[in-house]
């Protein structure tokens, strides 16, 4: 593994061969007042080929939180695109027992700072079987903490 241009909370999983890739990619969502920017909003991207693959994330607000799944899409993450990290992996024979579980996980509504953070926390610490996994180091801690070294590297040009 090569070292990395910036630091990091977390080593990205290495994918065995034949494995889709999990990863957190976070984006963007402005300022709710000057300097005072809204938290990132995470997606769950599992690529399935080069550029396309399934999209898991929540969508709303804190009233209206919902569940979104695009499958077999573009991945095309534009200008709000702050970084993405690879936290597990997924046999293709594995891939309706993750919507499964990704179905399972509870979408929390009318409780003051819970968010898709909190959510692609939830669905990734329950994938701990040999063929749908992610790392065992993975803390919401640490995840944030990555997720926030991706976002100085952004904003210094590292990435």
């Amino acid at each position: 593994m090569t070292e990395s241009p910036f630091p990091i909370a977390l080593n990205p999983v290495k994918v065995p061969s034949g494995f889709f890739p999990i990863e957190v990619v976070q984006f963007w969502r402005g300022e709710y007042k000057k300097r005072i920017p809204f938290p990132l909003h995470w997606s769950i991207i599992v690529r399935t080929s080069a550029g396309r693959g399934n999209c898991h994330e929540i969508v709303g607000d804190m009233d209206t939180y919902a569940t979104q799944d695009r499958l077999d899409t573009p991945l095309r993450f534009g200008d709000d695109w702050r970084g993405s990290h690879v936290v597990g992996y997924v046999s293709p024979t594995r891939m309706d027992d993750l919507l499964n579980h990704i179905a399972l996980v509870p979408v929390v509504r009318h409780r003051s700072g819970w968010n898709c953070q909190d959510w692609v926390y939830d669905v990734l610490k329950g994938l701990k079987n040999p063929d749908l996994y992610t790392d065992e180091k993975l803390t919401f801690g640490k995840l944030q903490t990555q997720m926030w070294c991706l976002l100085e590297a952004w904003e210094v040009g590292e990435i």
